[in-house]
């Protein structure tokens, strides 16, 4: 499950990889491409939630198969060069089709772990997503490098996703082979369940998913929770930069090693909460969400260039995200609901997710002042002390706070 899940990531990264190429030959302009990713993102948000309902129902070996073949053949087909609208619509229908894989895979765990170990291989499996980022880098890269010299540059953005294409084809490979649908396809009993969610079949247990404030509180916190976390994925750097006076290089090194401390953390999140919380996932997602608060506010509220604070703040961010992004991410709300209904329950958790991050996005954008020469800044409010409170900070700072609340009531809440 961790690698095929990861190969989607090669398959859905192959246009950030190749930006720069597609805009230095000619083949797009920069507004062209802005339209094309937010089509990815609108299609995947409504996927999310849309595959995770179907996967409930399906076999989700084939259905995961399916789904990275469509994404695969659509790298296949933006690597010839389309028109610029013919490319929006494939890469919406990318975005639609990389929504199945963590779905499947979701409630492929359910089908094959009990909820005392389900959090354990949900940790472990998490970090497909900086596995996924990794092989796609590695790999875009080495195709773009190795083929412009040999062939050129404009040669090399295409095989960028030719090459997403043929990995693609090995995740489905390896899929057929060793990805399980459920314990009973491979002539072994279900895994137990106890005896009030042996009677729910998947259409109540969906029920129980768009009925359950906790569920939907989940959605709301993660929401809140993608808010700070691309908050410094989209404007972290510029942040450094602009209000620390880091270099790019600098600033590009001290974000970057918070992703180093997020795979670590994700993947021991589950393993911890299973075994020193009784798979009890409220008071870890709780110590994450103020460690979160604690590493926003060291970054952007301590003054001037003190580059071990920076570090320190990024540490404890990437702890703390490793461990929000797999709980707040599905794992909580998956717990919250019948098994028939994981997928139900990780779509509404992921929509909560990209809907925040969108929202971010936007309000970010409007925080920040550029001048006529094109020089950025941030808006705030000086004190008397020529001390600067950047309206950008309390936004951030503010939505990490409040998805604390959130995981709170959500614990309280779980049984409505």
């Amino acid at each position: 499950m961790l690698f095929v899940y990861a190969t989607f990531y090669v398959c859905r990264l192959a246009f950030s990889a190749s930006k720069k190429g597609m805009i230095e030959q000619g083949a797009y302009t920069p507004t062209e491409i802005g339209y094309v990713g937010s089509a990815m993102l609108f299609a995947y948000a409504i996927g999310k939630i849309v595959n995770g309902f179907i996967a409930d129902r399906v076999n989700v070996k084939k259905y995961i198969m399916f789904g990275l073949f469509v994404s695969a053949l659509a790298n296949l087909l933006v690597g010839f060069h389309i028109p610029a609208l013919m490319l929006a619509v494939v890469w919406f229908v990318n975005g639609f089709a990389q929504a199945s894989g963590a779905p499947c895979c979701v409630v492929a765990l359910s089908r094959w772990w009990p909820k005392n170990k389900r959090g354990t291989y949900y940790g472990i499996w998490s970090c497909s997503n900086n596995l996924g980022e990794v092989l796609a880098y590695i790999v875009s890269a080495g195709i773009v490098v190795w083929v412009g010299k040999t062939f050129g540059p404009d040669w090399a953005w295409k095989s960028c996703f030719w090459g997403a294409t043929a990995f693609g084809l090995i995740g489905i490979t390896a899929a057929f082979f060793f990805f399980g649908n459920a314990p009973e396809d491979e002539g072994l009993p279900p895994v137990p369940v106890d005896a009030t969610e042996a009677k729910v079949d998947t259409t109540g247990g969906q029920k129980i998913a768009l009925t359950s404030w906790a569920v939907w509180l989940v959605a709301l916190a993660g929401g809140l929770f993608a808010a700070s976390r691309y908050a410094i994925i989209d404007w972290g750097m510029f942040f450094l930069q602009v209000k620390k006076g880091y270099t790019e290089a600098g600033a590009a090194t001290i974000v970057s090693i918070n992703s180093v401390v997020g795979a670590v953390s994700s993947a021991l999140s589950g393993i911890i909460s299973d075994r020193f919380f009784k798979s009890s996932r409220k008071e870890l997602a709780v110590a994450a969400g103020v460690l979160n608060v604690i590493a926003l506010s060291l970054f952007m509220l301590v003054p001037g260039q003190h580059v071990w604070i920076d570090v320190l703040a990024m540490v404890f961010f990437g702890f703390a995200v490793g461990i929000l992004l797999t709980f707040l991410g599905g794992l909580m709300a998956v717990d919250y609901v019948p098994k028939c209904a994981a997928g139900a329950a990780l779509g509404i958790a992921g929509m909560g997710n990209y809907i925040g991050a969108g929202i971010q996005s936007v309000i970010s954008g409007y925080l920040i002042n550029r001048a006529k020469d094109g020089t950025a800044s941030l808006v705030g409010v000086t004190f008397g002390n020529g001390y600067t409170l950047d309206y950008l900070a309390v936004f951030w700072i503010g939505m990490a706070t409040l998805s604390v609340l959130c995981v709170i009531a959500a614990g309280k809440g779980r049984n409505n």
